[in-house]
């Protein structure tokens, strides 16, 4: 009985540290958010002088945010040139290292 006990506790034990790193990790604070939020929204309105300047504003290099930061499910490039915005997405592709014709020749 006392190792059925041991397994059972150690199994609720080893859950409750999974679900609390998921969590942890999942966890954007909100001025982050909203920095993010705004980049997204640079990209979109295709001016690169409001692209630079959410940039700047959110202290982020602009190369990690060409390879990380994801707008509506997109990579930046991809989410300016569905959104029809090719100033922001040549500007991004530039600073990400993406082949901009290459990627509108998939689309």
């Amino acid at each position: 009985m006392n190792i059925m006990k041991k397994i059972i506790i150690g199994s609720i034990i080893t859950a409750g540290i999974l679900f609390a790193g998921s969590a942890q990790a999942n966890y954007i604070a909100k001025g982050t958010e909203a920095r993010l939020v705004k980049i997204c929204e640079a990209i979109k309105s295709d001016s690169k002088i409001k692209l630079h300047i959410a940039i700047k504003e959110s202290g982020i290099s602009t190369k990690a945010i060409s390879k990380g930061l994801v707008c509506n499910g997109y990579d930046p490039v991809t989410f300016a040139i569905v959104n029809k915005a090719q100033n922001t997405a040549k500007f991004m592709a530039r600073k990400g290292g993406v082949d901009y014709e290459a990627l509108l020749a998939k689309l």
